[in-house]
């Protein structure tokens, strides 16, 4: 009986997977706390969304502190951004590629949903990188000032 107990012990202090990481960073983002948001990620985690520079923006957050930033911004604009209908798509324990949604009123006034392919990496129960691919014409029609008129530029 007490070897069973040593084994459940082992078992209770070993790191979360990597598509528990995701599961519970996703809904945290909801939650509304940027630190706890932010504390998922290892020291030198980062976030990485490829797509968002070309207009712009940098793809890179790295690090504990711009994460917690980023989702304080995150939340100004959208109150009440959360993810929803996460489907894993491929797993290990240390990686996780999922299929997700979000959804929310900005402060602006306007629609934003959104659908995602976010591939996660752990190490030692932290998130070291979260990769995330989305649909810029979405981002821009609700985040950006003017809509998807600060994607045209007309000659004079």
């Amino acid at each position: 009986m007490e070897q069973n107990n040593s084994k459940n012990a082992s078992t209770a202090s070993e790191p979360k997977s990597a598509s528990q990481l995701l599961k519970e960073y996703l809904t945290s983002v909801g939650a509304g706390n940027p630190k706890v948001t932010a504390s998922f990620f290892a020291a030198d985690g980062y976030i990485d969304a490829p797509y968002v520079e070309t207009l712009g923006i940098p793809a890179k957050i790295i690090g504990k502190e711009a994460i917690e930033a980023t989702m304080q911004g995150l939340l100004q604009n959208a109150p009440d951004f959360h993810f929803t209908s996460i489907k894993i798509m491929l797993e290990s324990a240390t990686e996780v590629t999922a299929e997700y949604e979000s959804e929310a009123v900005l402060a602006n006034g306007r629609t934003y949903k959104q659908l995602y392919v976010g591939h996660l990496v752990s190490k030692d129960g932290e998130i070291v990188s979260h990769r995330e691919f989305l649909n810029t014409i979405s981002f821009v029609a609700a985040f950006f000032p003017n809509g998807l008129n600060d994607l045209i530029t007309t000659k004079q």
